[in-house]
């Protein structure tokens, strides 16, 4: 109870601003199991911005975990979290499924400025691609599929004022009237095209191009992202890690081939890619041509390592 009362007293100083909303990602069990969850949990997306005067700009229902970017008061994201883990909880009732636990709690993190937005919006997009579940924008439950796109134009449903006031208070647990602009699909609840302003990817992204590049390699702000909401670390596939290299190597040593560089830059690189980019000893050992051992010497020494370093176990 103490730890609630903190929760709601740091949200409540948090005044009208943009943040990172992202809910604990469960250990065990999910969110949403099926299509109709998913369904449900695109609805009550949507109707946060009607109860909590919250505005949002992307957002991704991950089976475990939700992220949401939005501008609001840090009071209303707190009774956002408090709706949507009360309706989450009794439709895994419903459908047969454990309860959220009772400490199940969200993160809400300032974004401070349009680079940490960029970034944050990137982050976001970007969960289902980095997890596997899709390629980039092909993902239903989120916004994902809204930007620089035609897709979502393709993607029709009927429109509010056709709902019954009866079918909006079972979706939601609230007697209200939905925006006559918004559509309802029978297959992916209430359709993002409806309540997403999508306006702030236009303003941040010059183009399609710039976007998608971001999306692909952004990979720093995807690290320091993951770690100031304490989520896992990105896993990059050796590719991913080729660019990583390619892009250290042009900032810190004017472009250099990894098998060009002497070995105190080889040295230097080794630490960036481990502190910067939290990349495993494998991984550097593999891409800079040194050996696991070597590596981990390089990373306890005075001159190129990590302060503080300890062995991975």
């Amino acid at each position: 109870m103490e730890k609630k009362r903190r929760k709601k007293k740091d949200c409540d100083s948090l005044g009208m601003g943009y943040y990172h909303f992202c809910t604990d990602g469960l250990k065990a069990g999910c969110l949403f199991y099926n299509q109709s969850q998913y369904a449900f949990g695109m609805t009550l997306i949507a109707t946060i911005t009607l109860l909590f005067n919250i505005k949002i700009y992307a957002f991704v229902l991950m089976p475990n975990h939700i992220h949401i970017i939005l501008s609001g008061k840090g009071e209303d994201c707190y009774q956002a979290f408090k709706y949507l883990k009360r309706r989450i909880s009794a439709r895994l009732v419903k459908d047969g499924y454990p309860p959220l636990p009772e400490q199940y709690d969200f993160k809400l993190v300032p974004i401070d400025n349009m680079n940490q937005m960029k970034s944050n919006i990137i982050y976001v997009v970007r969960n289902p691609y980095e997890k596997g579940l899709s390629l980039p924008g092909g993902y239903p439950w989120g916004s994902g599929y809204l930007y620089y796109s035609t897709m979502h134009s393709f993607i029709d449903g009927v429109p509010a004022d056709r709902l019954s006031a009866r079918a909006i208070e079972q979706m939601t647990g609230r007697r209200l009237k939905f925006p006559n602009t918004w559509k309802y699909h029978q297959v992916l609840g209430i359709l993002p095209s409806s309540f997403v302003d999508i306006s702030m990817v236009k303003r941040l992204f010059h183009g399609h191009k710039e976007y998608m590049t971001s999306i692909i390699k952004d990979y720093e702000s995807l690290v320091n992202i993951a770690d100031s909401l304490e989520e896992d670390l990105p896993e990059f596939d050796f590719k991913e890690i080729r660019d990583i290299v390619i892009k250290v190597s042009n900032e810190m040593f004017k472009g250099k081939d990894v098998n060009t560089m002497s070995t105190e830059e080889k040295y230097r690189l080794a630490a960036h890619l481990y502190e910067k980019y939290r990349l495993s000893i494998d991984a550097i050992a593999k891409v800079t041509s040194m050996t696991p051992s070597l590596l981990k010497q390089v990373l306890r020494s005075k001159d190129y390592g990590i302060k503080g370093f300890v062995e991975p176990q």
